[in-house]
């Protein structure tokens, strides 16, 4: 039986440079952050290699962060010339990201700012790991969305969202629509015509873009002018077509955009305009997405559509007309679920309505 093993010390490991011996105690975090920071390219790919281990341990990030690593990470993210320095690095912010600590560092050290170049990497990676950072940076955090916006984002991800490589274009859509959570944001986001580059991207192969592209708009459509723009371009009938698409993902979100634009009296208009047959297939689409049957965004979004569109004459008979919609209201009333309960009646009481 071994009961004990005799290890190497630091002196067995060559000293190429490949190497990262690890400090211990209260010296460890300083020797990784200066190893990241050093001149030689061999100590500082594997150092920033150790450092996205560590940073996953809250108390070493605490520690890193209390170093200035988020201002070193920024630098070699935006200017150093090796690509693998600045791949691990865009890497590390992105562990930063994951925590909220490491989210207020990369705020008070300007990082949206500063990084922005980054999304003209070279390199795929570099830049799918700064999408990702930045929209940990931006979810549910308004000074997250506030920095983008003054960084001037909305309108370079309104380019990106149609010129970024095929497997980043969602991100750059889901960046974009965090920035609609700060009201100058979504003001330069109009401004630059994001709401015709989602309509463009609706019926994109990609299931992601398209899904993306319809939350995106739909976000976009909380503003009036956005609303009637999308009227205008034709998204209507384009949403629409969505609510037959394969993945669940993508019919909850073109239902989403367009319950915000049926809030409009020409959204209704455009929603039951008349097919040869003179039949309406969004109305019967509305419905099929009732039969689905789960507690969730696409079914509240649906209900508040319906509720939306019946309010028009001709949406109105048709549902009052379809009885798989009444039975199916009538159950979702009583449904366990208190939001899905209150929106189904009140969709019913409109559908119900009768002068």
């Amino acid at each position: 039986m071994v009961l004990h093993e005799v290890r190497g010390t630091a002196a067995d490991v060559p000293d190429d440079g490949t190497h990262i011996i690890p400090a211990f105690g209260a010296g460890m975090c300083p020797k990784l952050v200066a190893q990241v920071s050093s001149a030689k390219r061999s100590v500082r790919v594997s150092a920033l290699l150790a450092l996205c281990d560590e940073l996953k341990k809250p108390k070493r990030l605490a520690e890193c962060l209390d170093l200035g690593i988020i201002n070193t990470l920024n630098a070699q993210i935006s200017s150093d010339s090796d690509p693998i320095t600045r791949f691990r690095a865009s890497k590390a912010l992105g562990v930063c990201s994951l925590d909220a600590n490491g989210c207020f560092a990369m705020i008070k050290a300007k990082t949206a700012s500063v990084v922005s170049l980054a999304l003209s990497d070279d390199q795929i990676g570099v830049r799918r790991n700064i999408y990702e950072a930045l929209i940990q940076l931006s979810t549910g955090c308004t000074e997250g969305a506030s920095a983008l916006v003054k960084a001037k984002y909305p309108a370079l991800l309104v380019t990106k969202a149609t010129t970024e490589d095929n497997c980043l274009q969602a991100l750059a859509l889901r960046l974009l629509c965090n920035c609609l959570n700060d009201n100058a944001g979504l003001e330069a986001a109009l401004g630059n015509s994001a709401v015709e580059t989602c309509i463009m991207l609706l019926p994109h192969s990609d299931t992601s873009i398209r899904c993306e592209a319809a939350r995106t708009l739909a976000r976009l459509c909380f503003s009036e002018m956005a609303k009637m723009s999308a009227i205008d371009g034709n998204a209507v009938p384009a949403l629409v077509a969505l609510l037959k698409d394969p993945e669940r993902m993508v019919r909850a979100a073109a239902v989403g955009a367009l319950m915000a634009i049926t809030t409009t009296d020409q959204g209704k208009i455009s929603m039951v305009a008349s097919e040869p047959e003179g039949r309406n297939e969004s109305i019967s689409l509305l419905v099929s997405l009732l039969k689905e049957g789960q507690n969730d965004m696409l079914a509240i979004n649906t209900l508040k559509c319906i509720a939306n569109v019946a309010v028009h004459p001709v949406a109105q008979k048709e549902l009052q007309e379809t009885t798989d919609c009444l039975n199916l209201l009538s159950r979702m009333c009583v449904n366990d679920d208190e939001f899905i309960a209150k929106h189904a009646s009140i969709a019913k009481k409109v559908v119900m309505w009768r002068p």
